[in-house]
């Protein structure tokens, strides 16, 4: 396992390498995100959910983690709050921190991961938690960022309307729809299709990786381990949130498999999407950047602490 997850954090490195030495830049960056995100992670998940054989039980079990992720980043937002409210972090930013502190990397880090560690059922599972995180980001989130301009509570429906149909047409939840469709109606897919999703599908992981250790070049070291606000927020993300998931879900008679990878996407860094939309609301995005810096390296153990623990424990 600790071979596995060497290798993918070794192609961050690579990543963050080939940002220091100028190979990647801004644009280069930029665009690397958007392949990732628009062509090679739909491509992985159309091959990967279409060739399932997706039972009843499949489909009950999808449905079941949707339901349950969505109920965890309630939880998840509840615990940030009484958190930064106890701790009394500074109100002009408390509210990015608790979005952070929330919000786990599942679609670069998790969709990988889960696929390597869970198989193709895995990268279903994560899918749907992925898929409740961005209802999480658009519904919640927009309120939690607009706590400090006074008018958090002023959403209008039509406003929300507009969010849920950027998030259908967003292309991971068109891959899965599109998957879906596939699988349940057991079509096939031709064999040139196949293979080109297949080709660009493949390097969805280490594309996304080396995406990920790239952007680790972009803060002072020494200004986020000296800040308590960011040290307790990355770890708060990576060790409580993850704590409260396993503690809930434990003694569940739910499907193991379901509880591991709620326990594995509540386990991964702080997203970079609370960086994005803090921006887009003026908020402050330097201290989610700072926070989503820290975890993503301390991850490196974190993470593969908890995989450790769900391989033996949860799934032996």
């Amino acid at each position: 396992m600790y071979q596995q997850f060497f290798i993918l954090f070794a192609v961050i490195f690579t990543g963050y390498a080939l940002r220091r030495l100028g190979i990647i830049d801004d644009a280069m960056n930029n665009g690397l995100n958007r392949f990732i995100v628009y062509f090679a992670y739909p491509c992985l998940i159309i091959l990967s959910i279409g060739k399932l054989e997706l039972t009843e039980g499949l489909l009950t079990d999808f449905l079941l983690m949707l339901g349950l992720a969505l109920l965890m980043f309630a939880v998840y937002s509840i615990v940030a709050y009484l958190y930064a409210s106890l701790r009394k972090f500074p109100r002009h930013n408390a509210n990015v921190v608790e979005f952070s502190m929330a919000s786990p990397n599942n679609g670069f880090m998790g969709l990988p991961v889960a696929l390597i560690f869970f198989g193709e059922k895995g990268l279903l599972l994560m899918i749907a938690h992925n898929a409740a995180m961005n209802i999480y980001f658009f519904s919640y989130g927009l309120y939690l960022l607009r706590r400090n301009n006074g008018n958090s509570g002023g959403i209008r429906p039509l406003q929300i309307l507009k969010e849920l149909v950027k998030l259908l047409l967003n292309p991971n939840v068109l891959s899965l729809i599109i998957g879906l469709i596939i699988c349940l109606n057991q079509l096939t897919i031709p064999g040139p299709l196949e293979q080109y999703l297949s080709m660009l599908g493949n390097i969805a992981t280490p594309m996304a990786m080396i995406f990920v250790g790239s952007t680790l070049t972009k803060c002072r070291f020494l200004e986020i381990i000296t800040n308590h606000v960011v040290v307790e927020a990355a770890l708060g993300k990576l060790i409580l949130m993850p704590a409260i998931t396993y503690g809930i879900l434990a003694f569940t008679p739910l499907d193991p498999l379901i509880i591991a990878t709620a326990v594995l996407g509540a386990s991964f860094p702080s997203a970079a999407t609370v960086s994005m939309l803090a921006e887009q609301e003026g908020q402050d995005q330097k201290i989610s950047s700072q926070i989503l810096f820290l975890s993503t390296l301390l991850s490196m153990v974190t993470v593969s602490l908890v995989l450790k623990l769900l391989l033996t424990g949860v799934l032996s």
